[in-house]
């Protein structure tokens, strides 16, 4: 006679349509649940006939759960601001926050996610996904927790917390032919990142309006780092055509081609106009001076802390949102007219 298989919390989750963190929180009278979960919760382990083990109390009974925020590298002192913001907006809201350095897109990005679920990590905050991201998938498919800040993986299948990147493009492209651009440069981030992808979009969408060409041999695809810029700056003034402009796919890579402007005599912005996309706080140094398109770091930590808290509260990813922020121009002193229309 074969034995009866007892229910698992796996099972109730499944079942129930929750995570088993937010299952095994239900059933352990856990506040970060909604009664409406916690009931439907409660009834499907009456159902199966799922017995709570016995648990030690917690020791912090007034902390609602673990969130994992993910980052790539910490050589953008954007994400450092980011991360201050997610952590002291979790910590309002009850949440402690593990930082996980890691871009999580290699081949072994499924166990290290499995190890993350395995560790009682009630919900994740990507801040540097790729738009074929497997990490994210794998999460959305174990019912975790999870939101997107300041990149999207295009699906719509994820909550996502992002700025209007496509609006940060158009305003650059703008700024630029106003001054009298029409030969721009284009130093851009990874090409699987939706930020990339949506701001060359926004600036390809601005000049065909304004009838200005843009020449694929000024648009280079690297890395949002320094030594992009640097690099790209000293490849793309080799041309025999040079740019009079460039819009860098942020301020790092733009902080960058500044460096490289100077090495190789170039005056900024005499010889060749700037711009950046960020504002980090740095930008706005006296000797950088950097004319940018701000997106507000504050704002979308503080939402990204909130709606990953609200997806731990009722429950899985049941409910998707998509915020999108406005951006604006800052202009400083690294963008004017091109030299031959100097007076």
């Amino acid at each position: 006679m074969s034995k009866v298989r007892r229910a698992t919390l796996r099972d109730v989750a499944k079942e129930a349509g929750v995570a088993e963190s937010t299952a095994s929180r239900a059933l352990a009278g856990g506040a970060a649940v909604s009664e409406d979960t916690r009931a439907r919760i409660f009834d499907v382990a009456e159902r199966l006939g799922y017995s709570m083990p016995r648990r030690a109390k917690p020791t912090f009974p007034e902390r609602k759960g673990l969130v994992g925020l993910v980052v790539a590298a910490l050589h953008n002192s954007f994400y450092s601001h980011l991360i201050d913001r997610i952590h002291d907006e979790l910590d309002a809201l009850g949440y402690d926050m593990v930082l996980i350095i890691d871009d999580l897109s290699s081949a072994a990005a499924s166990r290290k996610i499995k190890g993350l679920i395995e560790t009682a990590i009630d919900g994740v905050i990507f801040t540097t996904s790729a738009v074929d991201s497997p990490a994210v998938e794998i999460l959305i498919e174990r019912g975790i927790p999870t939101v997107l800040a300041i990149r999207s993986n295009k699906r719509g299948n994820v909550t996502v917390v992002e700025s209007d990147n496509l609006m940060a493009g158009k305003e650059a492209m703008r700024h630029l032919a106003e001054l009298g651009h029409t030969r721009i440069g284009f130093l851009l981030g990874p090409k699987e990142t939706s930020t990339s992808l949506d701001r060359f979009a926004g600036a390809q969408e601005a000049a065909r309006g304004l009838g200005i060409e843009i020449d694929e041999d000024l648009v280079l695809w690297s890395e949002f780092s320094h030594e992009a810029g640097y690099s790209g700056l000293v490849q793309m003034m080799g041309a025999r055509d040079r740019p009079t402009a460039l819009i860098c796919g942020n301020d790092v890579v733009a902080i960058g081609a500044m460096d490289a402007a100077i090495k190789i005599g170039l005056v900024v912005p005499r010889d060749l106009s700037i711009i950046g996309v960020d504002d980090i706080p740095m930008a706005s140094w006296s000797m950088i001076s950097l004319t940018t398109v701000r997106q507000s770091i504050s704002e979308i930590g503080t939402l990204a802390a909130r709606r990953v808290a609200k997806q731990i509260e009722i429950g899985g990813n049941h409910e998707i949102a998509h915020d999108i922020l406005p951006t604006s121009l800052v202009r400083r002193s690294t963008t004017d007219r091109p030299n031959k229309l100097a007076d």
